[in-house]
């Protein structure tokens, strides 16, 4: 089961496979989770200690590379988040292979003599290396699998101009020549890397998302190589894994057993402590609450939030009321419309985000006549509930003030009636949850 990781006070809320990404302002904070994806599905159970593996060892490389290239980093509050630089992200995946291992291998196998336009001599045998690095562009895609790509196709697209081109194949190749000349020390080899690139807001080419983790890499110990016992300690295992059960992205996603999980998780940490000399420091606090804490410490939250949700536009004045409040406090909050009788479906959805908050959360909901929201927010969501109907005089209150009052058993709902004391109470209870967090 994965963990709640939704930091609403963040705004937005951006799901990559394994990244959750925020925007602010011209910056971008990229929360690494333990989620592991194959064939561009996620599966459902997490890899312990995962997403802090990959931010740190991506901060080991973009360290080591930046006189190569700049990268988008500017901060890094907590083992599993980066603060970087928004850049307009160039859409291809750049791929640099060094050995006939993988897909290059499947294809060679069959008869194929090029890869993405580049041309694979004969003669060479399975994870045996190439005459010299080359670049095998594809796809970025949102959805489904990527494709390959040709020079040809980029440049005819207009994706990138060729000067463009020809500069960032320079600087893949670069990277990965640097990594694989750090990894000799380290008795590695960098089989085969992912690379994204983008502008950023003066046009420079920049080095964005992660560099020579595990997840977009595939690394060999040489020992292994000597004993022609070759290993992939890194996501390639689970692929191995899942192609042996059956699995190539298609139908129903398998379950991961313990067993594979711990050997996933020990061979990113033995990654890890192989490039980086150093081994993974033990934890005072569980992941989730540790971010918390420590955002909350870089002062990029506040560590609570409310949530106002109306049932139609005529309740906007009770929020404004509730928002000027929240704006004195200093506690993020936001609006949302959702009736409960014309938008379920929309309803609900916002409350399984929001189950998925880190942070407490508060919910005051406002709707008059016959109320359902606030009974189906308190049925669905894990936070308290404050229903502040809006009444249009005193006669709609004595016809529909029962609505609100008279709930299901198990449906807690707190019932304010002023706006004011309703954000009032919200701000006391956040306090309080809080403290105790």
């Amino acid at each position: 089961m994965q963990p709640a990781l939704l930091l609403p006070e963040l705004g937005a809320r951006r799901q990559g496979k394994v990244r959750d990404i925020y925007e602010k302002n011209d910056q971008m904070i990229l929360v690494a989770s333990d989620r592991i994806s194959i064939f561009d599905r996620i599966l459902r159970e997490p890899i312990f200690e995962k997403g802090r593996i990959l931010t740190e060892l991506a901060l080991f490389w973009f360290e080591k590379t930046k006189d190569i290239i700049p990268n988008h980093v500017i901060s890094h509050p907590d083992p599993n988040v980066l603060i970087v630089k928004k850049c307009t992200p160039i859409p291809i995946e750049v791929i640099v292979r060094g050995f006939v291992a993988g897909s290059l291998w499947r294809d060679y196998e069959k008869g194929a003599r090029q890869k993405c336009g580049v041309p694979i001599p004969d003669g060479l045998k399975r994870n045996s290396p190439l005459p010299k690095p080359i670049v095998t562009p594809t796809t970025k895609s949102t959805s489904g699998h990527d494709e390959d790509m040709t020079k040809e196709e980029i440049l005819k697209q207009k994706i990138v101009t060729p000067e463009q081109w020809d500069e960032i194949e320079k600087k893949a190749i670069a990277l990965y020549q640097r990594a694989n000349e750090l990894l000799k020390q380290r008795e590695m080899v960098m089989v085969d890397t992912k690379y994204e690139f983008g502008w950023d807001a003066s046009n420079q080419l920049t080095l964005i998302d992660e560099i020579h983790t595990p997840d977009s890499s595939r690394f060999w110990f040489q020992k292994d190589l000597e004993r022609k016992e070759i290993r992939f300690p890194d996501k390639e295992f689970v692929r191995e894994w899942a192609r042996e059960s059956g699995f190539t992205g298609e139908g129903e996603l398998p379950s991961l057993p313990e067993e594979i999980r711990e050997k996933v998780h020990h061979g990113y940490a033995e990654i890890y402590g192989a490039i980086t000399g150093n081994a993974l420091r033990e934890e005072s606090r569980h992941f989730p609450k540790r971010m918390l804490h420590n955002l909350k410490k870089a002062k990029l939250i506040q560590g609570a939030f409310a949530l106002i949700i109306l049932g139609s536009e005529k309740d906007k004045s009770h929020a404004e009321k509730m928002g000027l409040l929240f704006q004195e406090e200093n506690i993020g909050h936001r609006t949302e419309i959702a009736s409960a009788h014309k938008h379920p479906r929309q309803l609900l959805q916002l409350l399984d985000a929001f189950n998925e908050s880190l942070e407490p959360v508060v919910c005051i909901t406002v709707a008059g006549r016959s109320n359902a929201l606030s009974g189906v927010v308190a049925a669905n969501l894990r936070w308290p509930v404050i229903a502040c109907p809006f009444f249009q005089d005193s006669q709609d209150y004595l016809i529909n003030i029962h609505s609100t009052l008279q709930m299901p058993s198990k449906v807690p709902v707190l019932t304010v009636i002023d706006p004011q004391n309703a954000a009032l109470a919200a701000i006391r209870i956040l306090k309080t949850m809080e403290t105790h967090a």
